[in-house]
């Protein structure tokens, strides 16, 4: 019990030395549930489009019942605390938790390089290679105003996000064939779907986090991706789905509104381009969080925030080597098992 509470004093003189040196920066202000659930959705679209889209949505539904299974059993264990870096500090230690949080944020900042240059997906026709830049320089921005801002940002992001999905859904219903919807593919697709949704756990090393997401929004995250999915292949079948890369984006060049719009591919590359700004901006922030934690006197370097962004920016180029079996396996621990063994730890202490 005493090492505990030595533990746990640590881990608040640290998150007190990070916020006298962010006095003044925005950073200091509380970010709600509801914002915390906005910001997810709007992350959560990219892996919807572009991996779940592509899946059988019976498995994506599996898969995405399993990862907000496991943000409630998260959310439960933390017992009302939020905050993962003073959680992992508390569970391991000062020094040993610091090591911890240097690897996640390590990880954490090399999934930001390989969304940037995911980005390009959303412009299949051209400029694709402007959109990792844009969006590694917007996250840094974003990062700048601070966590609070750039979650008030993502709450009008939400709305434009589901007006425009909800646009799309509706003019593909009419092209739907029943037949193609019968539950296809196998159990493997919903390893490739749990992994995508963990980075939802970044949100939970955001600074300011004080409340917790309601369920609302974890039922959002398990229903919406096996939507996409059961619409994606009810448009195009499952053979010719499992050919594309991009099969949603090929959903909509078939769709019109009203005989006004005779093609929506740019209202996908548009709702995209914003989903990736939301994900690169959640990584950026959450990596750079947790390796402030791991290296204090980085958070007093003004030109800290600036030279990840560029760090991420020059990955970006090289993640292509990395398979997407390690990315997997990454995600698995330091999005998944390191931050459910930090909360177990807590709760038995």
């Amino acid at each position: 019990a005493m090492r505990a509470r030595r533990f746990w004093k640590a881990g608040r003189r640290l998150r007190r030395f990070y916020c006298r040196r962010k006095e003044g920066s925005g950073l200091e202000g509380s970010i709600s549930g509801r914002q915390a659930g906005a910001g997810g959705f709007c992350a959560a679209s990219v892996p919807a489009v572009l991996t779940c889209a592509g899946l059988g949505w019976g498995w994506v539904l599996l898969g995405c019942a399993i990862a907000a299974g496991y943000y409630v059993l998260t959310q439960e264990l933390a017992n009302g605390a939020v905050y993962l870096p003073e959680l992992t500090v508390c569970a391991f230690g000062n020094a040993a938790g610091r090591v911890v949080l240097a690897i996640g944020g390590v990880f954490t900042l090399l999934a930001a390089a390989q969304t940037a240059r995911r980005a390009g997906i959303a412009f299949p026709d051209g400029t694709a290679w402007l959109a990792g830049g844009v969006i590694v320089l917007l996250g840094t921005l974003a990062g700048e105003k601070g966590a609070k801002q750039a979650a008030k940002v993502c709450g009008v992001l939400f709305l434009v996000l589901a007006g425009l999905y909800t646009i799309i859904l509706l003019a593909a219903a009419k092209n739907v064939q029943l037949r193609w919807m019968a539950p296809w593919g196998g159990a493997r697709q919903t390893l490739e779907v749990v992994p995508s949704l963990l980075a939802l756990t970044c949100l939970r090393f955001l600074p300011g986090r004080t409340q917790r997401v309601k369920r609302g929004w974890l039922g959002l995250l398990a229903i919406c991706p096996a939507v996409l999915a059961a619409v994606a292949v009810g448009c195009l079948s499952p053979r010719l789905t499992q050919q594309l890369t991009f099969p949603f984006y090929t959903v909509s060049q078939s769709l019109s509104v009203l005989g006004v719009m005779e093609r929506l591919e740019p209202v996908v590359s548009a709702a995209l381009l914003l989903g990736f700004f939301a994900l690169e901006s959640l990584l950026l922030e959450a990596g750079r969080e947790q390796i402030v934690w791991a290296a204090p006197n980085l958070a007093e370097k003004r030109w800290a925030r600036a030279a990840l962004g560029v760090a991420v920016f020059g990955l970006s180029f090289v993640t292509d080597g990395i398979p997407a079996e390690a990315w997997a396996l990454g995600a698995a621990v330091c999005w998944g098992i390191a931050p459910l063994l930090t909360q177990l730890i807590v709760a038995i202490k």
